[in-house]
């Protein structure tokens, strides 16, 4: 069955879906595409919630305060950077050392509650499409777990 040709959203390099199945897939990937590069995870908003309590931070001390490994840390920077949450700047007194700090897009973000964010990231739904969303998407990874054909 075909379905109607839909235009390539931004991010997505895959062709064009013909398939009700290549349709759902495609749009799976799109919205895990997005979670992944335009929201912060629960790590990652400790991180942002650190540096707006604390202010701008070495790498260092965000390590020491979170108790965590420097690899993560910077993992963690990484990301928060590349999404534009969070900004590196060397010192200009000593170069060896780094500040990290929150760009206005962190500082929004990290504002809200969570449960604020969790609600207009989900609002185009209503609560039993919600749901049923939750229950559909349970199901699935259910079944990919058990060793369904999912990967």
């Amino acid at each position: 069955m075909r379905v109607k040709r839909e235009k390539v959203r931004e991010g997505c390099h895959r062709p064009e879906p013909k398939t009700k199945l290549e349709l759902l897939d495609a749009r799976l990937h799109q919205c895990g595409h997005y979670l992944y590069h335009h929201t912060a995870g629960p790590r990652q908003m400790t991180v942002l919630q650190l540096l707006q309590k604390n202010g701008p931070m070495s790498q260092q001390d965000i390590q020491e305060a979170l108790d965590i490994q420097a690899g993560s840390v910077s993992e963690l920077i990484s990301k928060l950077e590349s999404k534009g949450f969070l900004l590196r700047k060397r010192e200009e007194s000593d170069r060896r050392r780094v500040v990290i700090s929150l760009t206005d897009r962190g500082l929004a973000l990290e504002t809200k509650p969570q449960e604020e964010i969790l609600s207009g990231r989900y609002r185009a739904l209503e609560e039993a499409e919600q749901e049923q969303l939750a229950g559909l998407l349970e199901k699935l990874l259910d079944d990919w777990e058990m060793g369904g054909s999912g990967r």
